[in-house]
């Protein structure tokens, strides 16, 4: 009998990346969408861990239920880490995100170009208080203008120099090979499966 768990996001990407990354497994995913009227865990801290953690216990709290929390963002250490744990709240929408930050680049070139992408995935469960984080990192360095369809949030402009493309050029698997969020999801899936064993 499969393991039921809570991926606490309403983000479809993030939820077709992450059940992939798990493959196969002895778990049965539900998301936030399935969920009415769930109160939305406030992120106000600046570290990626401390905010996956809050979000796991609070979600897990309301429902009980074994839950994953992942918090991830774009660094940019020209910019002293900037969006960071505001990557996804800076502008309304993917297109006003990529271009406030591609108008904050238009003064670097070179290796002032360089950027992270940083993924820190928590587990909790409530039953036991049980309460484990892992992470990831992803080094590359931003285009001028985006490039490719695939993927979302900064995948466009963010160039993987191993595949030589940018993210949204990748297909979800081969992103996912490489990815922040799949190194952060597939140690944690790894642990997993060994905690329910």
């Amino acid at each position: 009998m499969a393991v039921k768990i809570l991926i606490a996001t309403t983000n479809p990407g993030k939820v077709l990346e992450i059940s992939q990354l798990f493959g196969n497994s002895l778990f049965e995913f539900v998301n936030l969408r399935d969920f009415e009227n769930m109160p939305v865990a406030p992120e106000d801290s600046e570290e990626f861990e401390l905010n996956a953690m809050f979000k796991a216990k609070h979600y897990a709290g309301h429902i009980n239920m074994a839950t994953v929390a992942e918090d991830a963002g774009l660094s940019i250490p020209v910019l002293g880490g900037w969006p960071g744990v505001q990557s996804a709240r800076i502008g309304s929408d993917d297109k006003e995100r990529i271009g406030l930050v591609l108008d904050r680049m238009k003064a670097f070139a070179g290796d002032d170009r360089k950027a992270m992408f940083v993924s820190v995935a928590a587990f909790f469960d409530p039953v036991v208080n049980t309460i484990i984080t892992f992470k990831g990192i992803l080094n590359g360095r931003l285009l001028a203008k985006p490039k490719g369809s695939n993927g979302f949030g900064y995948d466009p402009i963010f160039f993987n120099d191993q595949f030589n493309v940018t993210l949204a050029e990748l297909s979800t698997e081969e992103k996912n090979s490489i990815s922040h969020r799949g190194k952060s999801i597939k140690a944690l899936a790894n642990w997993l499966e060994g905690y329910y064993r």
